[in-house]
């Protein structure tokens, strides 16, 4: 068994160089700046940041339902989630590498020389060995792993955050070609009973099969738009089940009108924080701070390395005499002290490689930023130009709904023609099949701005990322 004067010793000597192991050669992290509006260009309401469950604000049951199913079944987020889990595996990898590695052998063998009796050995022992972190260099990879590990939390967040706005996007759609279709088969039914007024007033000779034969035309062509948008609804479905984890047979069949919605407040909150709020911008942090970490792992591979390698243990030539008294002790302590003198500049390679892949993120790191901002302008701007398009068009079609019903009159009392009558109808379903495009515009904006400004997370800590780098 291992000596106790000799645990003690050897336990004191290891705590001691585990202590003296606090150097680090990574460059102490600085987040680069980015110069951030002091306001958005677009107008927002107020400097307040969105719900974190925005989609409730639209006052739908069913939309909360289908969010919180995609949540829950939707394959990229739970590949994400897998990901995670194997971050935290290599974490916790990459902080092992700064304990001591201990283990233990039993082992018999039996040997027997030219004219002697068969002799049997017995060995027993424990080992330690254990890396001096001189120069901090396993601790600079300890640092890596848990900034990727953090990297890959905000990378879940960041799916799920777009999954959000996903669903509710495909949701609206779906509202919207239901609304479509509810305008093309009312449209529709008006163009038939005129075709059909028409028919009579052909057979008594009030009018002329030409007029007829017009009407038929603007009939089979009204009734065309209607497979067309069957199809972008079933397509529409299809995308929503996709989001939902389910095959296509299975995807949900909403039935409600997008007119029945009111479209929530929008904030845009302050731009100088967005950088806090946006889970994309912190994981292109984090793994800016893996990069910087990973810098300082290359540079401590050129230095020499520290080991310490200690065996004790117990022999005799049986096994009573191994686990008694009778047996022989030992016990072994060493050091080693290695350098790399020449490797055709494989380690400095890897510093330079280290350092390109950190000016990269930085460079990454800064782009989103950038991006963020342009998406929320984007975004506020879609809301106020879509909502002055929508507003434009009702009263354009409210103006053609008027000057049809006008020209219907006056036609039927025999004072205007039917072209005139036909180009009102013309008129009138253009206006309206004109209106529901914005309407779902106004509400894609409204997604994409809480998608921009980080809306549905919760977030973490300004501290979160420094953590992973915390000196």
């Amino acid at each position: 068994m291992m000596p106790p004067r000799w645990s003690r010793r050897a336990l004191s000597l290891l705590c001691a160089l585990a202590a003296a192991g606090c150097a680090t050669q990574a460059d102490r992290y600085e987040r680069p700046p980015v110069p951030a509006p002091s306001r958005w260009l677009a107008p927002a309401s107020d400097a307040a940041w969105p719900d974190s469950r925005w989609w409730s604000a639209f006052g739908s049951p069913e939309l909360d339902a289908l969010i919180a199913q995609a949540q829950l079944a939707n394959h990229d987020l739970r590949m994400a989630a897998a990901r995670v889990e194997q971050a935290r595996a290599n974490a916790r990898l990459a902080s092992a590498l700064q304990s001591p590695v201990l283990g233990f052998a039993l082992s018999g063998e039996r040997h027997k020389d030219v004219g002697e009796s068969a002799v049997n050995d017995y060995t027993a022992g424990f080992s330690a060995a254990y890396e001096v972190d001189l120069w901090g260099r396993q601790r600079d990879i300890a640092a890596s792993g848990a900034a990727q590990l953090l990297a890959s939390e905000f990378d879940r967040e960041t799916i799920r955050l777009q999954l959000t706005a996903d669903v509710a996007n495909a949701w609206f759609n779906i509202l919207s070609l239901n609304d479509r279709l509810q305008v093309a088969q009312e449209n529709l039914a008006l163009a038939r009973r005129l075709l059909d007024l028409l028919a009579v007033q052909q057979q008594a000779g009030r009018t002329t099969s030409l007029e007829l034969e017009r009407q038929r035309s603007l009939v089979a062509t009204t009734e065309s738009a209607i497979p067309a948008l069957l199809q972008q609804r079933a397509v529409a479905r299809g995308v929503l089940a996709v989001l939902l984890g389910q095959p296509p047979e299975q995807a949900p069949d909403p039935r409600g009108s997008l007119r029945a919605l009111q479209l929530p407040p929008t904030h845009g909150g302050v731009p100088a924080l967005l950088v806090e709020r946006r889970p994309d911008i912190r994981r292109a942090e984090a793994s800016l701070v893996a990069a910087n970490a990973d810098v300082g792992a290359a540079r401590g591979a050129l230095l020499p390395t520290l080991t310490l390698r200690a065996v004790a243990g117990a022999g005799g030539g049986t096994v009573a005499n191994l686990l008694g008294s009778g047996g022989g002790g030992f016990y072994t302590l060493a050091a080693t002290l290695a350098a790399t003198l020449f490797d055709g500049g494989a380690l400095r390679s890897r510093v330079e490689l280290a350092q390109a892949q950190k000016v990269e993120r930085a460079e990454l790191y800064l782009q989103t930023v950038v991006t963020s901002f342009r998406e929320v302008e984007e975004a506020l701007a879609g809301l106020e130009q879509f909502a002055r398009q929508e507003q434009l068009l009702l009263a354009a079609a409210g103006s053609a709904r008027e000057a049809n019903r006008l020209t219907d009159v006056r036609w039927r009392a025999g004072a205007e023609s039917y072209v005139n009558v036909l180009d009102a109808q013309r008129t009138l379903l253009a206006a309206e099949a004109a209106i529901d495009q914005p309407r779902l515009a106004r509400f894609t904006s409204a997604t994409a701005l809480y998608r921009a400004l980080g809306g549905g997370w919760e977030g973490q800590p300004v501290q979160g990322v420094a953590r992973a780098d915390a000196r």
